[in-house]
C-alpha cells in the first residue's frame, strides 16, 4: 500500500495537464433520441393492447334466419321434450325447471348474441338495455324470475314453488321464444 502512495506522490502538480471538454454531445443526443423512440413505442403498444379485440367472439349459435334463434321450432321442440320426459317420469320436476331455465337462457343468448347461459337474475337485471333488446331481455328476466321458486325453493314452504307445474313453466319459456323480437 505504501508503494502505490509513493507513486502517486512522485507526480508533481506541474506534470498534470487539464483535459479538454469531452465531446459527448453527439452520443448523448443519440441516446436521448433512442429513449424517446422507445417511450413512444411503449405508449403506442399500451394503447393498442388495452383496446378490446375486434375479432368477433364465438357465439353459442350463429344469428340469422337459418340459426337456432331464427328457427323457433327447434326451441319449441326442446321445450316439448322437457315436458314429455317429465310426464313420462324420466325427468324430475326440479330437473325439468332447471332445463327450462337453461333453454330460456340459451335461446336468449342465441337471439341477442350475448353469453347468458350462466347469468343469474341479478346479472340479467344489470344488462345494458337498448330500445332494440329491452323487450326481450325484460321477458327473459321475468321468465327466469318465475322459474326460480319452483327450481330452488322448498315447495312445502313456498306457495309459488308448490303451485307451478312443469307445463306452466314450459308455457313461460315458449312465450319468451315466441315474443322475442330480433
Amino acid at each position: 500500500m505504501m508503494e502505490s502512495l509513493a507513486v502517486v506522490l512522485a507526480v508533481s502538480p506541474g506534470d498534470l495537464k487539464p483535459v479538454g471538454a469531452l465531446q459527448l454531445t453527439g452520443p448523448l443526443a443519440a441516446v436521448i433520441a433512442v429513449c424517446l423512440v422507445v417511450a413512444v413505442a411503449l405508449a403506442v403498444a399500451a394503447v393498442l393492447l388495452s383496446r378490446p379485440s375486434r375479432k368477433p367472439r364465438k357465439e353459442i349459435l350463429q344469428r340469422g334466419v337459418h340459426s337456432g334463434a331464427g328457427g323457433k321450432a327447434v326451441w319449441r321442440d326442446r321445450i316439448a321434450d322437457v315436458v314429455a320426459r317429465n310426464e313420462s317420469g324420466t325427468l324430475s320436476r326440479e330437473d325439468a325447471f332447471a332445463e327450462l331455465a337453461q333453454i330460456a337462457r340459451e335461446f336468449a343468448g342465441a337471439a341477442s348474441g350475448r353469453e347468458l347461459t350462466a347469468s343469474t337474475l341479478t346479472d340479467l337485471t344489470r344488462l345494458n338495455r337498448t330500445p332494440a333488446n329491452r323487450q326481450g331481455l325484460d321477458s327473459l328476466r321475468q321468465t327466469i324470475s318465475a322459474l326460480y321458486p319452483p327450481e330452488f325453493a322448498d315447495a312445502s314452504r313456498n306457495r309459488a314453488a308448490r303451485e307451478a307445474s312443469v307445463k306452466e313453466a314450459a308455457e313461460w319459456v315458449s312465450n319468451l321464444v315466441e315474443r322475442w323480437r330480433s
